[in-house]
């Protein structure tokens, strides 16, 4: 009996060990599966001055909508040993009589197994080998470039790569007029090929399906409308008549508003705070747009993550959920930005920069679990449609207008999305926080959460009195006995003047009758 009972007793022990070994490595699994993919991007020369500046920093763009954390890297700081600690690397090439000559990339290239996209000229052997790739460079001086539902006629060109051979799965379709076809790129087995890469253009967005293969991108993309540049002293009012045509119009829309750090307690910024209220039950959607760079670098020395809360917190005071943040690209290349107030949100609308200005540059990125890709309407407005419902972009995509006090060009932003026939989609659906140390909000299915309260998006807004002590006033001594004085003293020269007055009628009626004796 003994026996059978200490056997028992084993035999448990064993299921419970079991169990435990099955168990404990899957929340160290689930952490290793919440890191975003790292990718380091090597390329030869910026081509500033050429057509192809700029090209590196779209790039930049379009794989942070991917949300993976990008290092930045030129062939020449290339250090030995760098390329094993990635699984994923780009190498853009956009100058063709520039070999690397970087001999710790060279040895270390013909060591890696990783995946591989090449953009641009000097093809390696080895992507050449296992695409089974075969080129020609032509010179042209236009091409028509067609992916999926889109295309553009006469991009220029000066000299171009056609793939004449491949073993590979094809993207897009590059096309001359002497009649001339190549694919736009090629990829098989985490290895891809694009020849020809420049900003500004389709090959802009057309990359972009490419790079979601090729990281395996499997989350559906969605397309939103955005409006930025929205302000305290703003037109409200025609923020608020916006929110209505587009809510009639039965589209969802985002507001990219600009903090405020001061002055939370005025009745502008409650004004401020009830129209985005009123947006919000508009069907509109609202994030917070990082704060004018000269704010930050003034000498103030800002504490911008203290900053954010204290904004935040007081738009949750008044029933208003932020849902992200909305930046210029580089914020995310920053590490004072990153780590100081950007950390409260997992959604970033990333627009593309306008004026860099670093406080802190950092070279590898700060990646976001949902990222929207920018782009303005010029940009689009470029492209030929071959269906006149348009598909989803191929990453998350937002169509951006800059509000402003111009009712005409606003009237033709609405008029474009109402005529647009693409299906735009609403932030709140998907899943969005924002913490602070007092708040957190999140949204998901279409509700908005405040703290795990769901939000009356139709509750009433609430006036805000005019009456206002916009300066505390100061102790005045003797105020009182002062205006006692000042009484006192208007009293004595209104009698005064009306005395001197009396006086003056009765010298007048004696000297007249003087006169007249």
């Amino acid at each position: 009996m003994l026996f059978k009972a200490t056997n028992k007793i084993l035999l448990l022990l064993m299921i419970v060990l079991l169990v435990m070994i099955t168990i404990v490595p899957a929340p160290a699994a689930h952490a290793e599966a919440d890191k975003p993919v790292r990718v380091l991007l090597l390329y030869d020369s910026l081509a500033k001055g050429t057509t192809k500046s700029g090209n590196v920093e779209a790039l930049q763009h379009v794989l942070a909508a991917y949300s993976v954390a990008v290092t930045l890297q030129s062939y020449d700081n290339y250090k030995q040993g760098d390329l094993q600690q990635y699984t994923k690397v780009i190498g853009i090439h956009n100058v063709p009589d520039i070999a690397i000559t970087n001999q710790d990339f060279v040895r270390d290239f013909t060591q890696y197994r990783g995946s591989y996209l090449h953009i641009g000229t000097n093809v390696p052997a080895m992507v050449q080998s296992k695409l089974n790739l075969q080129t020609t460079q032509v010179n042209e001086d236009t091409f028509k470039l067609s992916i999926d539902d889109f295309s553009q006629q006469a991009i220029q060109t000066e000299v171009l790569t056609y793939i004449t051979a491949h073993g590979g799965t094809p993207y897009g379709l590059i096309s001359s007029r002497s009649g001339r076809q190549s694919p736009f790129g090629v990829g098989h087995d985490g290895i891809a090929y694009v020849p020809y890469f420049e900003k500004g253009n389709l090959s802009e967005l057309a990359i972009g399906y490419v790079l979601r293969d090729w990281l395996g991108w499997t989350q559906q993309s969605n397309t939103y409308v955005v409006f930025k540049e929205i302000y305290p002293f703003s037109d409200l009012e025609r923020l608020e008549q916006l929110s209505d045509e587009l809510y009639e119009a039965g589209i969802p829309f985002v507001v990219s508003v600009r903090p405020i750090f001061i002055n939370l307690d005025y009745p502008a910024t409650k004004r401020y705070f009830e129209t985005l209220k009123y947006v919000q039950s508009r069907n509109g959607n609202l994030v917070v747009n990082v704060p004018e760079i000269s704010a930050i670098l003034s000498p103030l020395k800002r504490d911008l993550n203290n900053s954010f809360e204290m904004f935040i917190d007081a738009m949750v005071k008044q029933g208003v959920a932020p849902l992200g943040f909305g930046a210029e690209m580089y914020w995310t290349y920053d590490q004072y930005f990153t780590n100081s107030g950007l950390g409260l949100f997992d959604t970033a609308i990333l627009f593309g920069n306008e004026e860099i200005k670093h406080k802190e540059q950092a070279y590898t990125s700060k990646s976001y679990p949902s990222t929207l890709y920018s782009v303005q309407l010029d940009f689009l407005e470029q492209f030929e449609y071959r269906e006149k419902a348009l598909t989803d972009f191929p990453m998350n995509t937002a169509i951006t207008f800059n509000f402003n006090d111009n009712g005409q060009e606003l009237n033709e932003a609405v008029k474009w999305l109402r005529d647009s026939w693409v299906t735009f989609a609403d932030l709140k659906y998907g899943d969005h926080s924002v913490v602070t140390q007092a708040n957190k909000i999140r949204s998901s299915g279409g509700s908005l959460y405040i703290n795990d309260q769901l939000i009356d998006l139709a509750s009433a807004r609430e006036e805000v009195s005019e009456e206002y002590e916009y300066k505390p006033k100061e102790q005045k001594s003797f105020e009182r006995w002062f205006n006692v004085q000042n009484k006192v003293f208007i009293v004595i020269i209104l009698v005064t003047i009306v005395a001197f007055g009396g006086f003056f009628i009765i010298g007048h009626r004696l000297y007249k009758r003087k006169y007249f004796k």
